[in-house]
């Protein structure tokens, strides 16, 4: 059964990120567990109406077979944390769109979860629907993207969703050799690259043989190639490194620079989380 922790605080955000996980939970055996957070950036203030019992309601409704538990209010400023300390499967909250970095970090640091680093961290923009986009992945060309291409693999094989491959390149600075220097022409770097792409595609096929898989070469930055697939995606998939208690990855320059732009949920997975993954992506 999987366990999705939901940080809501009533925001448009927090609609659209409850609209996620009722859909998500509609799928199979699944627990959610509800936290209230009351914070100081945008949501509901502690003194206001309680549109809690509504968001338990429509997750009952569109989810009948979920279990869903609810947690008190963390109340306070959302950098402190508070005393919701819950265990989680995949950890979701809305993000403001004009201000993506603050509400995320707020979303994830107003929570004790005890498995909040070891966990994919969704995020989900306020205002976006699902209409059955393909499920884009960021490939790196190490193993930071390992856990991020079998989490997408598996949420592509779930929705009937295509998988979106996304590998970005720049040519590399020259290196010297005594008075000479070494360059790599471009066709031998974007075959290099190419074969990044070969290796996660045979992966696919070979665990998830149903999905289809789509392959974009980019040279680009990371954050600009998987920003000109984010408006036709119905997620965005990055691989992070753990960052101690708060969501990993969040800080670092790639999910900072798609999460500014993106239009669809960015899903953050460490590299450590527990999902059966390539070993030489």
């Amino acid at each position: 059964m999987e366990r999705i922790v939901l940080g809501f605080d009533g925001s448009p955000a927090a609609a659209s990120a409850l609209s996620w996980v009722a859909t998500r939970a509609a799928r199979g055996a699944t627990t959610v567990d509800l936290v209230e957070v009351v914070s100081g950036f945008g949501g509901v203030r502690a003194d206001a109406a309680d549109p809690f019992d509504d968001a338990e309601e429509l997750l009952r409704d569109r989810a009948p077979a979920a279990v869903v538990r609810r947690h008190p209010a963390v109340a306070g400023d959302p950098g402190h944390g508070g005393d919701a300390t819950v265990d989680a499967g995949l950890y979701v909250a809305g993000i403001d769109p004009g201000h993506p970095i603050r509400s995320a970090v707020a979303a994830t640091s107003s929570l004790r979860v005890r498995t909040i680093a070891q966990v994919p961290v969704v995020l989900v923009p306020a205002g976006w629907i699902d209409v059955g986009d393909p499920v884009t992945v960021g490939i790196a060309d190490d193993d930071s993207s390992a856990a991020a291409l079998a989490f997408a693999a598996l949420e592509a094989a779930a929705t009937a969703a295509s998988l979106r491959l996304v590998h970005a390149w720049l040519m590399p600075t020259p290196s010297f050799e005594g008075t000479a220097a070494l360059v790599a022409t471009p066709a031998d770097v974007m075959a290099e690259h190419g074969a990044i792409l070969d290796t996660a595609a045979t992966w696919v096929a070979a665990q998830h043989p149903t999905v289809r898989v789509e392959r974009e070469l980019v040279r680009d930055s990371r954050a600009a190639a998987l920003l000109r697939f984010a408006p036709r995606s119905s997620m965005v998939v990055i691989g992070g490194r753990r960052s101690g208690r708060v969501a990993p990855g969040l800080r670092d320059s790639v999910a900072a620079g798609v999460l500014w732009d993106a239009e669809c949920p960015v899903v953050v997975v460490p590299h450590d989380a527990a999902l059966a993954q390539p070993k030489e992506v």
